[in-house]
């Protein structure tokens, strides 16, 4: 049965208002699917990387790519110190 033998042929308020509260719907569901932010991410501990509070040679926490300044880790759970180092260092790109 297509929409205007449903619905006749000329739009009515009823049906305004069923395609609006379709579209919204699919726009709640849209929104409620997309990824959570990186801050809900499971961290992993200190000790399962190995996390020490001074540095390996040049190797220290602040010139690692998963740094968050001031002291925090995209991956690793706790405070970190600038100068820490970790088995999971990715250094930061030389430009």
């Amino acid at each position: 049965m297509s929409e205007t033998e449903f619905w006749g042929d000329t739009p009515t308020r009823r049906l305004l208002l069923w395609r609006t509260v379709g579209a919204l719907s699919a726009a709640a569901a849209a929104v409620a699917t997309q990824a959570q932010p990186a801050s809900s991410t499971i961290k992993i501990s200190k000790t399962a990387v190995a996390y020490q509070d001074h540095p390996q040679g040049d190797k220290e926490c602040e010139r690692c790519l998963q740094f968050v300044a001031p002291g925090s880790c995209k991956m690793v759970d706790g405070v970190v110190s600038p100068q820490g180092f970790c088995r999971i260092f990715t250094p930061l790109k030389q430009t």
